[in-house]
């Protein structure tokens, strides 16, 4: 590998439309190899004249159109180099990330990596864990799965890790590590209930769910975020490219039919396909209505007549029986000392005692 070159380590992570997402590059500082992947914090300096700060690398993908190698990363400042300065709301070990993330070339960020850091005078210094510790009981390998699974969303950093190990980087060279501030609150407190005990009990399940980072690179500084600000000249920085930030909105669904064109579509067929169907049975049914027509019409109307007069006689007679019937009903009830005070309600329809059964 050339001293200036680029190199993605490890499988691809993803892929999404025209990018190739990876977990790790590798490159050269001050003539050493270095291999920097996902969730690594490191110090930058974004140009000569601005301040050390803190970048945490979140994204790495590559565009295989324009064949650039891009990322993404957070920038944290101490309060001290903000626009506001530092206040007594701030805490010692507390920095404040960028609002909006920097997407910059590998090429560009690579010139932004700061080696010298022993100026930077801020965070905790936390005690790190000794790897012979680590070999005992597969620590190191419980460890390792613990912290893909939390700091790298599960992702699969075993050839990463094996890529780093060949290069002599098995230690974490990891000097700091940005936190939130419950996961802060939560580590101070771990660190209290834990300091009389070696630093090797970090390294236990239960230490860990409880808020304890078990950190192995050297002298290594814990810090805390909390709040955000807008930088003032980042957005002037050229190596700053927001115009290669990934796309990553799916292809829009397919719009399902309206019902109402799928009944109009499905009444026409059926219109088409039982034209010949409805043109029998009208036929045959104007035949029958031709075969039971009276041949005279005034006929038709006596009948009629004749037919009505029956029925309502029928429906009078039918009322006076259960008028009747009522008034019997009512006297036989009264005669046993049980009178109907009220009519039942049965509803929405009118009771008639007569269909009762008693």
């Amino acid at each position: 590998m050339e001293p200036n070159s680029l190199q993605w380590v490890g499988s691809p992570c993803g892929l999404h439309g025209p990018y190739i997402f990876y977990k790790a590059f590798q490159f050269h500082l001050e003539g050493k190899p270095r291999i920097l992947s996902l969730g690594d914090f490191f110090f930058v300096r974004c140009t000569p004249k601005d301040p050390i700060c803190i970048a945490e690398l979140q994204l790495l993908w590559e565009e295989r159109t324009s064949r650039q190698l891009l990322s993404s990363s957070k920038l944290y400042f101490l309060p001290e180099d903000t626009p506001q300065g530092r206040n007594s709301d701030h805490g010692e070990d507390e920095v404040i990330a960028v609002s909006e993330k920097v997407i910059v070339k590998l090429e560009d960020l690579v010139k932004w990596v700061h080696s010298d850091f022993s100026k930077w005078r801020r965070g905790l210094q936390a005690g790190s864990v000794r790897t012979e510790a680590l070999g005992r009981n597969g620590q190191k390998e419980a460890l390792l799965k613990y912290r893909q699974s939390t700091l790298n969303s599960g992702l699969n950093f075993k050839d990463v890790l094996k890529e780093k190990a060949d290069l002599g980087e098995d230690e974490e060279e990891t000097n700091v590590i940005v936190l939130s501030y419950p996961q802060y609150c939560r580590y101070r407190s771990m660190l209290k209930r834990i300091q009389d005990k070696p630093s090797s009990i970090l390294t236990d399940q239960f230490a860990l769910a409880l808020g304890g980072i078990a950190v192995v690179s050297k002298n290594p500084q814990i810090l805390y975020c909390r709040d955000t600000f807008d930088h003032p000249t980042l957005i002037e920085n050229e190596s700053i490219c927001d115009e290669f930030a990934p796309n990553l909105k799916g292809r829009p669904r397919k719009k399902k039919p309206c019902p109402q064109r799928r009944d109009s579509f499905s009444a026409v067929k059926d219109s088409n396909n039982n034209s010949d169907g409805k043109t029998i049975a009208k036929v045959k049914c104007e035949a029958r209505s031709a075969l039971t027509k009276p041949k005279n019409n005034h006929n038709n109307c006596k009948k009629v007549s004749n037919e009505e007069k029956p029925k309502l006689a029928i429906g009078e007679e039918c009322r006076a029986d259960e008028q009747a019937f009522l008034v019997a009903l009512y006297k036989y009830m009264k005669e046993r000392k049980t009178p109907i005070e009220r009519i039942p309600y049965l509803g929405f329809k009118q009771s008639k005692y007569a269909c009762f059964h008693f």
